[in-house]
């Protein structure tokens, strides 16, 4: 009897402890919350520059669910007169366009975006944690390829562009959609060698800065969470968009 008693209280310890940890999740529109610890970054089975493998500790930080929209994009336009992406027509994207990923954006229009939003560019190692979760994942929804899984490159370059999450297997474990595929993602970092890289340094330039990501124009092996890739920072490409992060004060 005494062992029951002991059990129950125990138990609504617990349930107590969990409901109050739900309850004081924090809480951004549009964005998730990525709690604090440590990630699986690099590989020592890909290119040389995507290795070693280890481990980094990150703070908690919030991400954006999806990437940043033709809609959201047109509101920063409109408020501060950025110019608009190459492709739009009279400060205006493509009809019917609202919710797909805004593409042909440099690097500085993504900050400046960015900045406006209250928010930044993520880290690669942000954008890698999020992507991977804290199982070491090659693929956002696991170890395994799934057919039709994310909106990438297929024969012919018959892919195109989607609206965001329209994927639903393209969603890492935090809940962020559009990892693998659609289009290919800014990050802050400049393209550097990982700690404990002992190869050629000829691949890194200065003004080379990191995208992640996969995209409807790119096959299955840019859908890898630890591919890297870099590009000059003023780069705009109609397969390269962005997301914003938020730090938790």
């Amino acid at each position: 009897m005494r062992k029951t008693g002991v059990f129950i209280v125990f138990l609504v310890f617990f349930i107590i402890l969990a409901v109050t940890q739900k309850i004081f999740v924090p809480q951004q529109p549009g964005m998730v919350y990525i709690p604090a610890g440590d990630v699986t970054i690099g590989t020592n089975e890909g290119f040389g520059f995507e290795g070693p493998k280890q481990k980094f500790y990150l703070k908690a930080f919030f991400i954006d669910k999806t990437e940043v929209t033709n809609r959201q994009y047109k509101r920063f336009i409109d408020d501060t007169e950025h110019p608009a992406p190459p492709h739009w027509k009279n400060n205006m994207y493509p009809e019917g366009q609202d919710d797909y990923p805004v593409v042909n954006i440099s690097l500085e229009d993504a900050q400046a975006y960015a900045k406006w939003a209250g928010k930044r560019l993520p880290t690669e190692l942000e954008w890698e944690k999020v992507s991977r979760g804290t199982d070491g994942r090659i693929f956002p929804w696991g170890n395994f390829w799934e057919s039709r899984a994310a909106n990438i490159g297929i024969f012919l370059g018959l892919s195109k562009i989607r609206k965001v999450a329209s994927f639903e297997t393209d969603t890492s474990v935090y809940g962020c959609y559009d990892m693998a595929g659609n289009v290919r993602e800014w990050t802050m970092s400049k393209f550097e060698p990982y700690a404990g890289y002992i190869g050629s340094k000829h691949y890194f330039k200065s003004d080379y800065y990191v995208v992640r990501g996969g995209s409807y124009k790119l096959p299955k092996s840019f859908c890898l969470t630890y591919r890297r890739d870099a590009l000059p920072k003023s780069t705009k490409l109609p397969d390269l968009g962005f997301r914003c992060v938020k730090d938790i004060k």
